[in-house]
């Protein structure tokens, strides 16, 4: 529920699931950070990085998002523009048990993370 949680500022995490079916949390090593009002991580292929802000009743927003330019093979572009697309929808996020979801302005769950085991 939003305004339960603040934000985890100076936190990493990577990607476990997505509403997008052609986004694979298996298959590719997606990260998101928060730090000094910004986001950013590694989508599939590029490194991306945008504007944060948590609003007092708990809303939240990323954007907008801007990235690196490398191309990679179709399946991780079109993984990578699913992510990009999620993160645009979202309005909400939740951290519990050490699980950060994020979700769209209907409630819907977009992405979920786990406290990321890459150190950068």
């Amino acid at each position: 529920m939003p305004g339960t949680a603040r934000l985890p500022w100076g936190t990493q995490w990577d990607l476990r699931a997505s509403a997008d079916p052609s986004l694979d949390a298996d298959a590719f090593l997606v990260t998101l950070g928060f730090q000094d009002q910004r986001a950013g991580g590694r989508a599939p292929v590029n490194r991306y990085f945008g504007m944060c802000r948590e609003d007092s009743d708990g809303r939240l927003s990323i954007g907008p998002v801007g990235m690196t330019m490398m191309a990679g093979p179709p399946r991780a572009m079109a993984a990578e523009t699913a992510y990009l697309s999620l993160l645009e929808q979202v309005a909400s996020f939740d951290v519990a048990d050490d699980v950060l979801t994020l979700s769209d302005s209907a409630g819907r769950v977009l992405l979920t993370f786990v406290p990321s085991a890459d150190p950068e």
